[in-house]
């Protein structure tokens, strides 16, 4: 087709480039303008195209397409920002975000490209104000949501793009990528229920900020799913201990004791994370209880310390390979000027020795306690 035209002696038309790169007149219109909403693949192909065709490019047109596609595949221009308000000493992260940071180390890696993670990370509104503005990063994945909700809807609003590891919600105005946690707290919940448990306790770990707190937060909706599943079973469902404890396998513990110390009868524990429900069978350990036999358990995140555990942990698994990927993915595509939507990401229970018992034709074999634990 183009190098009909170029025989032809005629002069191109907007529509003949257009025809010649399969794409809309309206596209071609957008790649002379140079403008976001194109990917520089497309934006040099269409600009080959017209050269080919003799159509008469805009001064420079060809150049600012190419200065384009460097600058949003530039290496080192993303950057992770972690958690914060850790007390001081402590890890970067924990298990399930270190597994998280390797799953979007993976996708950056598939894409070329290199990425820096924040040790500078703000804390609240303001500070999420002054570390965008001396931070020149072309893109940001935050990791971490409920400290400063509201400074991320504002800066939505702005021209910076960036997409969040957290829950979303009908007010929200950016993109954030995350698991479907109400759906995993009643498939932990579900399942104890399944195996004839009658008093499910939930527990975790309550979240040391306390600036700037909003209602978003994933271990809310986990303990939503969990009483949901409890309510459709007529079960109660206000058996909830969460520790403002510096770690989850210490607020595990805390839970467990002033479970039993309260003389609170429970035969099963929903866990708001490995570390919390890993603490909790040290606890019952300690208590000279029997895990799954006098409590059953399930863990969320299937990290490295629910296969280490004894007995080896079930549990809520998270693919965090498949939310680095989204995470890298709906981020290169906001700098290339595109719109992106949020998603949520399925949950899958993970049997173990906790608590499950299948048959062998794979049925669930209900697992009756000795008794609901009230010392």
């Amino acid at each position: 087709m183009a190098n009909d035209q170029v025989q032809s002696g005629r002069r191109p038309r907007l529509i003949d480039v257009a025809q010649a790169a399969g794409v809309s007149v309206a596209t071609v219109s957008r790649v002379l303008d140079d403008h976001r909403a194109i990917t520089p693949d497309t934006k040099a192909r269409v600009i080959a195209i017209a050269q080919e065709m003799g159509y008469p490019l805009r001064e420079g047109a060809q150049d600012k397409a190419k200065t384009r596609a460097r600058k949003t595949r530039r290496s080192g221009s993303i950057c992770a920002v972690m958690p914060v308000a850790l007390p001081s000493g402590s890890r970067l992260a924990n298990s399930f975000e270190l597994n998280l940071l390797g799953g979007i180390g993976a996708a950056m890696r598939d894409h070329g490209l290199d990425f820096s993670i924040s040790s500078q990370a703000p804390y609240d509104d303001a500070s999420l104000a002054r570390f965008m503005a001396t931070h020149p990063y072309d893109g940001i994945i935050f990791l971490g949501q409920s400290q400063f909700h509201s400074g991320l809807n504002q800066m939505a609003q702005g021209g910076r793009p960036f997409v969040v590891w957290g829950v979303e919600t009908l007010d929200q105005l950016y993109c954030s990528v995350g698991s479907n946690n109400a759906e995993g707290g009643w498939q932990a919940t579900s399942h104890l229920v399944k195996l004839g448990r009658q008093r499910i306790a939930f527990i975790g770990q309550a979240a040391p900020i306390t600036t700037a707190q909003t209602r978003q937060a994933q271990l809310s909706e986990r303990l939503f799913g969990f009483r949901h599943a409890l309510a459709g079973a007529g079960l109660p469902s206000g058996l909830t201990f969460l520790r403002p404890a510096p770690s989850g396998m210490q607020a595990g513990t805390e839970a467990v004791h002033a479970l039993l110390d309260q003389k609170v009868a429970f035969d099963a524990i929903v866990a708001s994370s490995d570390l919390v429900a890993v603490g909790a069978i040290r606890a019952l350990h300690e208590r000279g209880l029997r895990v799954p036999d006098d409590v059953a358990i399930v863990g969320y995140d299937d990290s490295e310390a629910a296969r280490l555990a004894h007995p080896q942990l079930t549990t809520i698994r998270q693919d965090t390979i498949l939310a680095g990927n989204l995470l890298v993915s709906k981020l290169l595509r906001m700098m290339e000027g595109y719109q992106v939507r949020s998603e949520r990401l399925p949950t899958e229970l993970v049997i173990r020795e906790s608590c499950g018992a299948l048959s062998a034709e794979g049925r669930m074999e209900p697992q009756v306690p000795n008794k609901a634990i009230s010392p």
